[in-house]
């Protein structure tokens, strides 16, 4: 019998794999950019700057930004381009009343599900960013702060939770940096302990209301972050920009 050829992957299929490898890794640093404050709310995206700094084509440069468009990242102004998206108090309001339901709900299922196992190895990790607390700098603590509740959720072992939780830790990673950046900082890092304790005593009720708690001492940082000016100049009201989508064409050579 004739031996089974597999079938080679054409020269098209491998560019399109190629391209969306190069998308996807655009999305990711541009994403991180963001997070990390390298692109500041308010900032205009200038994409041959940025296309020479991740070593991309316009092309795919443009088609990661439309991915921060949709996550609401970045956002489109007419005539003047693509800017990464001012801190818009309501919605940030809204951001944290959806954390609120979304982690208490999370946690719950964490009490429920998860081994013992993954809970020690959580606990050990936070217990090893107390333990460097002094040493470590507010940027550092913020990624961690992050961290840890996406650790967390997924402990729940439900995938579109912990999806839930991404979105809206980087949809809130500028208030958190500034709550963070105050000095209320260490009783937040004290509340996961108190979460983490309540889990390992499978206490649903008693970790929910942590939770709940956390997240609503967590809010209070907008205002504070507003109160102490730290949002000044990068807060707008709701529906100032209007968003349009890309159109794919980048004025560019594709990568």
């Amino acid at each position: 019998m004739p031996k089974h050829v597999p079938h080679a992957e054409v020269p098209s299929q491998k560019r399109q794999k190629r391209d969306g490898n190069t998308v996807a890794l655009a999305h990711a640093r541009l994403k991180a950019m963001i997070i990390e404050f390298d692109l500041r709310p308010g900032e205009r995206l200038n994409e041959m700057h940025l296309s020479e700094q991740l070593d991309v084509g316009r092309t795919p440069l443009r088609e990661a930004i439309n991915r921060l468009l949709v996550e609401r990242l970045v956002e489109f102004v007419p005539n003047r381009g693509f800017f990464i998206r001012q801190v818009d108090v309501k919605e940030i309001e809204d951001l944290f009343e959806a954390r609120g339901i979304v982690e208490v709900g999370a946690v719950r299922l964490v009490v429920e599900r998860a081994s013992a196992f993954d809970l020690e190895s959580l606990s050990d990790y936070w217990q090893q960013v107390l333990d460097n607390y002094g040493e470590s700098d507010a940027d550092y603590l913020v990624k961690q702060d992050a961290l840890f509740h996406e650790r967390l959720a997924a402990l729940s072992g439900n995938s579109a939770l912990l999806d839930t939780v991404r979105d809206i830790n980087s949809r809130i990673h500028f208030v958190r940096w500034a709550d963070l950046h105050g000095v209320d900082r260490k009783r937040t890092f004290e509340e996961h302990e108190a979460i983490l304790s309540a889990i390992a005593a499978r206490d649903a009720d008693r970790a929910a209301a942590e939770m709940f708690s956390h997240v609503t001492h967590r809010s209070g940082g907008l205002r504070r972050a507003i109160a102490d000016g730290l949002l000044m100049g990068l807060s707008r009201p709701a529906n100032v920009a209007h968003h349009a989508p890309l159109s794919g064409s980048g004025g560019g050579d594709d990568e």
